[in-house]
């Protein structure tokens, strides 16, 4: 069978709106590079090798920040935990309260992360069977299928 990975690109659709807080959260407070700017997308470097473009779109064609809850959060890594997790919740990010000793935050725009140390040994969260609480809901496979 072939061998299927992630890349080292995303993109993210968000509201028009939070152009400003969104270029202001990645490039001030995470120290992202914006290789690339215009009205509708913007382009982020993070880490020099993970590439995330931002396109800027009408609300109505945006998931609200309440469905970006329900879809994928992303990891961010860093080697001060301290000191990146002081910055995002200065910045006034929605900090997202989950049974777990990580940041988790959704960001200008939606998206949500958690965020971890560099070092972290991540291997806990790797094929596990614990289920967890997530905002206003609990998140298993139980609850998610119809009900016969």
């Amino acid at each position: 069978m072939a061998q299927v990975t992630l890349g080292n690109h995303a993109a993210v659709v968000v509201s028009l709106t939070e152009q400003d807080a969104v270029r202001r959260f990645y490039r001030d407070v995470l120290g992202c590079a914006l290789t690339r700017s215009a009205d509708d997308k913007d382009d982020f470097v993070l880490g020099g090798d993970f590439y995330l473009a931002v396109v800027y779109a009408d609300e109505a064609v945006t998931l609200g920040k309440e469905d970006f809850l329900k879809a994928t959060y992303l990891e961010l890594r860093t080697d001060d935990v301290e000191e990146v997790q002081q910055q995002i919740v200065d910045f006034g990010v929605k900090v997202i309260e989950i049974d777990d000793p990580h940041l988790y935050f959704q960001a200008p725009g939606g998206q949500a992360f958690r965020l971890v140390g560099t070092d972290e040994d991540m291997s806990k969260y790797e094929g596990t069977t614990r289920h967890r609480e997530l905002p206003g809901e609990v998140f298993s496979w139980r609850a998610a299928r119809p009900r016969s």
